[in-house]
């Protein structure tokens, strides 16, 4: 269990490693994303459910530390980035509308 809980975290770093090289492209980034979700939703259930029978080791939860304060940040710069190419598409839009 503690090697499958190593290759999740292995997983999810380059998951967010290939996120930070997408800021400046929102389709690749919103993709990317995506997959990360996907990731996440078909793998996060049985790693947590293993915690009753193999608690996190300490050196799992400063992994998971790290991966939060990396994920918060990420979240910052991917909200307004997202926000900001959504607007602009959408003053786009209701500019050729005009």
């Amino acid at each position: 269990m503690f090697e499958k809980r190593k290759d999740f975290f292995k997983v999810i770093e380059s998951h967010l490693s290939s996120t930070r090289f997408l800021l400046s492209k929102p389709e690749k980034l919103k993709s990317e994303l995506k997959n990360f979700e996907i990731f996440l939703k078909e793998h996060w259930p049985s790693i947590f459910t293993s915690l009753n029978e193999y608690p996190l080791t300490e050196d799992e939860i400063k992994i998971l530390y790290d991966l939060l304060k990396t994920i918060e940040s990420l979240n910052k710069k991917v909200d307004s980035r997202l926000d900001f190419f959504d607007d602009f598409q959408k003053y786009m839009k209701e500019s050729i509308e005009k």
